[in-house]
């Protein structure tokens, strides 16, 4: 199996886990809203979604400056800022999750929002998985190119 094969396995279940999120996760959100509602009122649920919000925003707002310095310093040093990249897109999902009214996705947020957390998820096979190399074993192919005339 190929990089490209193995590419378009992953996009194909892609394909089908989206669709079922898209569906699974409201439903979640609003069993959460009603159990959660009644153990701490509706006043406070609201007050809850509210605050979870204005701290989404912060996040999203606030945090871009840190993690531009931090990846411009890597650049000046000469290594490359893979980390803080997506270190940076991981913090802005955590902020639009907290951005988003409902617990479950608050709890995801703010689990991810924790660093040794979020380093492990990014030095795990999850986001970037290891590449399979295509190179034969041991056989170099030196080739020189000549133009036709």
């Amino acid at each position: 199996m190929s990089i490209t094969d193995s590419v378009r396995v992953d996009i194909m279940n892609l394909k089908k886990i989206i669709p079922i999120l898209l569906l699974l996760i409201p439903i979640i959100e609003i069993i959460l809203f009603i159990e959660i509602g009644s153990i701490i009122g509706s006043f406070n649920t609201i007050l809850t979604i509210f605050i979870s919000a204005a701290i989404g925003i912060y996040i999203i707002k606030y945090n871009a400056a840190g993690y531009m310095t931090e990846i411009r310093s890597k650049i000046m040093k000469g290594l490359r800022p893979d980390g803080e990249i997506l270190s940076g897109i991981i913090v802005f999902i955590c902020g639009v999750f907290l951005l988003l009214p409902g617990f479950l996705t608050d709890f995801l947020g703010l689990l991810f929002l924790i660093r040794p957390i979020r380093l492990f998820f990014i030095k795990s096979d999850v986001i970037t998985p290891k590449r399979r190399s295509n190179r034969s074993k041991g056989r170099v192919i030196d080739v020189d190119h000549t133009e036709d005339k």
